[in-house]
């Protein structure tokens, strides 16, 4: 017998096992095992290999044969029903103590009743190590300050559902954004659901929702993608297998939680208002036809479903790959591809990029940090969506993808590529079309601005100056005056950014303070604050 798989991954019956992470109960929550592919492309994207979740497998059985049913067909085998999944027509088996997957595959196909079997894939944060940069250029290099003349998302209720680590509820820049009751999907039995604080397994989640929602213009901290947005947390990860700050590699989820925390999205949420689903997650294979089910449940409920592209600079991650959600990949300050970003066809298809090369964002305990990866131009996007979403709810989410698509400024090669994908997301002209269905002249529409306004040297490192389109040139030359007319810097030749400190080397007062920029297509000014 063979079995009924994905098309983009095709697994054999002789399952290969090639080690277990986990032996010990004092380990990892997470129990994996790494299997062989049959498909020599997945075989590669998993280092020979794909990690799946050890003690458990799907199977599913023909039409029309009951729980009961299922249970003694199953119990006839020495396996358990562990968990049905009405949105994917799947059930969770739970395998005898020390059985291989490979084997519980093998066994489970062979039982009268059931059509085809899965194994449970892994998942991890989709992480990249930390890299301090010289200015926080991303919402910049969007257009963020321009789309909020325009809207901050306060104007519909928007949920972005953050499913990941879990969320630190006690941050100053997120706790006012928490909607509803957080919830923790278990993936160790009995596969519970359960309210959460929410509580946070380590740092990523907690750095994600700033990126797409902190809050803004609240004298604290950084702005967020979207100013008005609300956020949820729907936690996937177990706080006994990850560290605190998620970079030692241990950090790891399953489908048998994906699935679930996607239905409590697509159950609960939209009576509340719009849903961007956010999952800065993935594992190097193709998506999984159980997953597939579940996300096509929730896109077909009206929700809006952002995943990272990875950052191994191969092909693109699952759940990113998955139809019906939106591959981001990441750029960097200079709208270069940054270096470990993900690429392929998903992206030609319907992929975009976001800066994801050391934002600002929020930290676990009140802190801020500066992260890299695609996990946090994923969170871009989402609070982009949010954004134009909040401007205009009649919107469908496959409208507001479009909006997303049509929006975006075209980067590497000519429309959309495997690199870049429609493009780098573009805020101000996404407002604008979801608004007014055009651009206007945005020349005409730019101002110069700084940001953060009000700026603290202390907390943000650097304040960092736009160039108004209509003026962009060569010469350029930025001075920083004191309101009654004394010069305090002349930023160096073609820098954008100030570390708050005057000529002699020495921190500015607080107070308000005006710039001029000037080059040899014009100038302009405008003014900051800074607090120390």
């Amino acid at each position: 017998m063979t079995f009924s798989v994905p098309p983009k991954i095709h697994f054999s019956l002789a399952w290969l096992l090639v080690s277990l992470f986990c032996l010990e109960p004092a380990c990892f929550a997470l129990k994996t095992e790494k299997l062989f592919p049959v498909s020599t492309a997945a075989s590669r994207r998993a280092g020979g290999a794909v990690e799946v979740a050890s003690g458990v497998a799907f199977a599913r059985f023909r039409t029309g044969i009951g729980a009961d049913a299922k249970t003694k067909l199953l119990a006839g085998a020495g396996l358990k029903l562990l968990k049905e999944f009405d949105s994917t027509g799947w059930t969770l088996v739970g395998l005898p103590d020390g059985m291989a997957v490979s084997q519980g595959l093998a066994l489970a196909q062979n039982i009268t009743g059931i059509e085809t079997v899965e194994p449970d894939r892994a998942y991890r944060v989709k992480r990249f190590p930390n890299d301090l940069d010289l200015a926080q250029y991303a919402l910049l290099k969007v257009q963020a300050p321009f789309a909020w003349d325009y809207e901050t998302g306060s104007s519909n209720t928007v949920i972005v559902a953050v499913l990941d680590t879990g969320i630190d509820a006690t941050h100053p820049d997120l706790s006012g954004k928490l909607i509803g009751q957080s919830q923790f999907f278990d993936f160790n039995p009995p596969y519970t659901q359960s309210p959460d604080t929410p509580t946070y397994a380590c740092n990523h989640a907690t750095r994600v929702s700033g990126v797409a929602a902190a809050s803004t213009d609240n004298g604290l901290g950084i702005a967020g993608m979207s100013w008005g947005a609300k956020l949820i947390s729907l936690k996937v990860f177990n706080d006994n297998d990850c560290s605190g700050d998620c970079q030692d590699g241990t950090c790891g989820t399953e489908d048998v939680a994906i699935i679930a925390a996607l239905d409590y999205a697509r159950i609960n949420l939209p009576s509340a208002g719009k849903v961007v689903v956010n999952m800065s997650l993935g594992s190097p294979f193709g998506c999984s036809v159980l997953l597939q089910s579940a996300i096509n449940s929730a896109y077909a409920a009206g929700l809006l479903i952002v995943a990272a592209s990875g950052n191994e600079f191969s092909s693109v991650d699952s759940p990113a790959n998955c139809d019906h959600v939106i591959p981001v990949g990441a750029t960097d300050a200079g709208d270069n591809l940054a270096s470990f970003s993900n690429y392929g066809s998903e992206m030609t298809q319907g992929g975009l990029t976001a800066p994801g090369d050391s934002l600002l964002t929020t930290d676990i305990a009140g802190a801020y940090t500066n992260a890299s990866g695609t996990s946090f131009s994923a969170p871009m996007v989402s609070g982009l969506a949010a954004l134009i979403w909040s401007a205009n709810p009649s919107l469908t989410n496959d409208q507001v993808w479009a909006v997303l698509k049509n929006s975006s400024d075209d980067l590497g090669f000519p429309g959309a590529d495997q690199y870049f994908g429609f493009g780098r997301i573009n805020a101000f002209k996404a407002v604008q079309l979801a608004v007014n269905g055009t651009f206007s002249d945005l020349s005409a529409k730019h101002k110069a601005y700084a940001y953060p306004n009000p700026f603290r040297p202390k907390i943000n490192n650097y304040i960092t100056f736009t160039i108004p389109a209509d003026i962009s040139g060569a010469n350029l030359e930025i001075k920083i005056y004191t309101q009654e007319g004394e010069l305090v810097k002349k930023l160096a030749d073609s820098w954008q950014w100030w570390d708050g400190k005057n000529e002699s080397g020495f921190f500015a007062a607080s107070g308000v303070y005006i710039f001029y920029i000037k080059t040899d297509k014009g100038s302009a000014k405008g003014k900051f604050a800074v607090i120390r």
